[in-house]
């Protein structure tokens, strides 16, 4: 079916964060302590507030029965970013300002919500919000399609899957898992044993027990709805599960599937297979539903013009451009070799090739490595060669053409490269080949949340990578056990097992995202709201390893703005006491930097394998062929 602009079922009341504009003081206060939550370094377990010292953030309702007349709000004004890729997008002009009255009915439940620290946020989370801690009052009612005054109905677009015993972590032996068939959904609400028709979707086809996933699911709905101030309205959440294989075709009749069976407000993207997550997204917006995640790796171009509907934690490609390449120009360039495993290129004066992929699957990569060159060729690099890989995203190579892989060494070789370039993607037949050839140049690698991940650099050549440098907006985590996605999932469900933990690392970033935009948008939610909501976040400096600078500049819907630098220690101990070796060690403890201001100094200078590990892993793709 084609893909045409529908009109919501519900029109949404214009204004959006509301309460904080119709009063001034109260906004004022909470954008000072967004800013005094998100520099300060913080403890990922801070002693929780007495509830009676709580201070509470109530959004107060107009005290008429109509909202404030409709304004166009953040859209009207759409501007560059201050990120120097972002281009001149001037005449791109934004999507017309959402209009019209709420449609009645109200939601009167009162909450009390559990914040921690002092000053007080809303989870122990160091990247949480501060805490809205109680409502009780008019929340608009039907705001949004998707919307009532008690429920906000959401969709996870999930990918069905097959996995082994080579997928489970930490000795967690679990037995494989087959997926629901295409078009089946779980009703996260329902226990799994419930009601045959609407929880088909979600067990085990073998062994008819619960699949991991909606176990951890399950926990990561009942904490952010415990955690997150949803003003009087639950967050329900429905898994339907679809293809691997993905086709534009495809996906963009699962988005159509998806609007006509739930008229949702909201999907969280799971197709971590196939790509064309774009087409999907642009699809599902189309039809007025939101799309919330932690994808990465989109350009900013489309989500302008896809504006307010599709939010992203990770940075969009414009800014993990701008990012990596001041990096490169700042810390890598005007240095001599000194981070290569062959002995001989060290002391050198750098020589540059660059690997990129080819992957039609994944345009936001074929972008970034576009404007990566642009941009490096501008601060005065230049590279000796260029080699390219056919397939994005895999970890476990055990099929598909392994023959470029030898080729690209060559090259490199040949042209006497010192210190490769990696501009995104993961790929492990590269450092396989480098290996067999005896080819141990520098690795700078360009962060995708993939590539970076524990699990991923150990599918590589462990002595080949020993070489690996990486510039990534990865936050700093010392331990899984510690990170607050495990958190999360234990306060809900100390029993579980370890792959249950697994996979709420995968889902963690995409509810964060979701509720967090919930919460800014106040009680009258709709897709401006949220878009004026997030855009008063202030921009700041981060000055702790594990807090993004996270927010949204002009014309920008992806959230983190600054990165830090890590390099790979096949011999590190692993951070979370398991078997497995090898780590990413950061520079400086994992201090954090936006675009523009990494030092110049020599980036391995300290490479001296003395800097902690960060226990990151499990968020990547880590496909197989």
């Amino acid at each position: 079916m084609a893909d045409v602009p529908v009109t919501p079922v519900v029109s949404a009341p214009s204004g959006g964060n509301l309460w904080a504009r119709r009063y001034p003081p109260l906004a004022t206060l909470v954008v000072a302590l967004l800013i005094a939550f998100l520099v300060l370094p913080s403890a990922l377990n801070l002693p929780q507030s007495n509830p009676s010292t709580v201070l509470e953030f109530a959004p107060v309702p107009p005290e008429d029965d109509q909202p404030p007349p409709p304004q166009s709000g953040s859209l009207s004004s759409l501007g560059l970013g201050t990120t120097s890729s972002l281009g001149d997008l001037s005449d791109q002009a934004p999507p017309p300002p959402i209009r019209g009255g709420r449609a009645g009915g109200q939601g009167t439940r009162a909450l009390t919500k559990r914040c921690v620290g002092d000053p007080p946020r809303q989870t122990e989370d160091p990247n949480s919000p501060p805490c809205v801690g109680f409502f009780d009052g008019d929340n608009g009612g039907a705001t949004w399609q998707g919307v009532t005054g008690n429920e906000i109905t959401v969709v996870i677009y999930q990918v069905a899957y097959i996995s082994d015993q080579s997928e489970t972590e930490g000795g967690d032996t679990s037995a494989g898992e087959y997926a629901p068939s295409t078009g089946t959904f779980c009703d996260i609400d329902r226990p799994s044993n419930a009601d045959a028709n609407q929880t088909r979707g979600c067990n085990d086809t073998v062994s008819g027990r619960e699949m991991s996933n909606i176990t951890a699911i399950r926990a990561m709905s009942k904490y952010f709805n415990d955690r997150f101030q949803t003003y009087g309205r639950h967050v329900h959440v429905w898994v339907r599960w679809s293809s691997g294989s993905g086709t534009p075709s495809g996906r963009r009749a699962d988005a159509q599937a998806i609007w006509e069976r739930w008229r949702p407000f909201a999907t969280l993207d799971h197709m971590h297979f196939g790509g064309y997550n774009d087409v999907y997204a642009e699809a599902i917006a189309r039809r007025g539903v939101m799309v919330f995640g932690s994808f990465g790796q989109l350009r900013n171009e489309f989500y302008r013009r896809n504006a307010p509907y599709i939010w992203s934690f990770w940075p969009d490609v414009e800014h993990d451009v701008d990012l990596y390449t001041t990096y490169v120009c700042s810390r890598i360039k005007d240095h001599r070799v000194s981070k290569a495993g062959d002995a001989s290129m060290n002391g050198q004066p750098r020589k540059y090739g660059i690997m990129r992929t080819t992957d039609q699957q994944y345009p936001g990569l074929l972008r970034f490595a576009e404007l990566a060159k642009q941009k490096l060729a501008a601060c005065g690099i230049s590279w000796a060669a260029e080699v390219t890989f056919p397939d994005a995203g895999y970890t476990n190579d055990q099929g598909g053409s392994r023959t470029y892989a030898g080729e690209n060494v060559a090259t490199l070789q040949q042209a006497q490269v010192t210190t490769v370039l990696w501009l995104g993607g993961m790929e492990a037949k590269t450092s396989a080949a480098a290996d067999r050839a005896g080819y141990y140049p520098e690795w700078v690698i360009a962060g995708d949340r993939d590539i970076e991940d524990l699990i991923s650099a150990r599918a590589q050549n462990q002595r080949v990578f020993n070489s690996a440098i990486v510039a990534t907006a990865d936050l700093r985590e010392d331990r899984f056990a510690d990170t607050p996605a495990r958190q999360a999932f234990r306060e809900v469900d100390p029993n579980g097992r370890q792959i249950h933990e697994y996979w709420a690392t995968l889902y963690y970033r995409d509810y964060f995202t979701l509720f967090r935009g919930i919460q800014v948008a106040g009680p009258y939610l709709s897709p401006e709201s949220v878009d004026q909501g997030s855009h008063a976040i202030p921009r700041y400096t981060s000055n702790s390893p594990y807090v993004a600078a996270c927010f949204y500049d002009p014309g920008d819907y992806s959230c983190v703005k600054d990165a830090q630098e890590m390099y790979w220690d096949s011999n590190a101990a692993d951070p979370n006491g398991e078997a497995a070796r090898g780590c990413w060690r950061m520079v400086d403890a994992g201090r954090r930097y936006l675009a523009g201001e990494w030092p110049r100094a020599n980036s391995v200078a300290g490479m001296n394998n003395s800097h902690p590990c960060n226990g990151v892993k499990g968020q990547g793709r880590n496909r197989t062929v």
